[in-house]
């Protein structure tokens, strides 16, 4: 992965990221099993402490000054996660939306080289051990997420 790829995953990761703490945490109060409320709440803190991380990580870099932004991934992962905002199934919706970040990550994971890319790589490791220990409660399966928008920018 080059500089640009990094940055650019960076910025998306960061993205999702805090856009995932936002609308897990508005759902908290939505569901009425408080498991369920417990379960939210908690992955919600845990992705919002991932959101500084991925921020140290962005490089400071006049020549990356382009590919150093805090965007998504692209414009359908927007309205995506817009439409999903007043769902009727939290907990559902919020399982295969972790499913599809856990499934991107790996991927971002199978990019990274180590001697270049070794924060980024510790980084996703990190997240991705909050990702699969929320994906351990078991629950309904929605919606293929994967099908409609991706929340990771591809390494190019």
């Amino acid at each position: 992965m080059n500089a640009a790829d990094n940055a650019r995953v960076c910025g998306s990761l960061q993205w999702v990221i805090g856009r995932l703490f936002e609308l897990l945490g508005g759902w908290v109060e939505r569901v009425d099993d408080p498991a369920d409320a417990v379960w939210l709440a908690a992955l919600s803190r845990h992705l919002g402490s991932h959101v500084a991380v991925f921020a140290e990580l962005m490089p400071d870099a006049v020549l990356l000054a382009n590919e150093c932004a805090v965007a998504p991934a692209g414009s359908a992962l927007v309205d995506a996660l817009g439409e999903l905002t007043d769902t009727s199934d939290p907990v559902g919706v919020a399982t295969a939306l972790i499913g599809q970040l856990t499934r991107e990550c790996n991927e971002v994971l199978n990019d990274c080289v180590s001697h270049a890319d070794g924060s980024l790589q510790r980084a996703v490791e990190f997240l991705m051990i909050d990702l699969v220990a929320a994906e351990t409660k078991v629950l309904k399966p929605v919606a293929k997420v994967a099908e409609t928008f991706r929340m990771v920018t591809p390494v190019v």
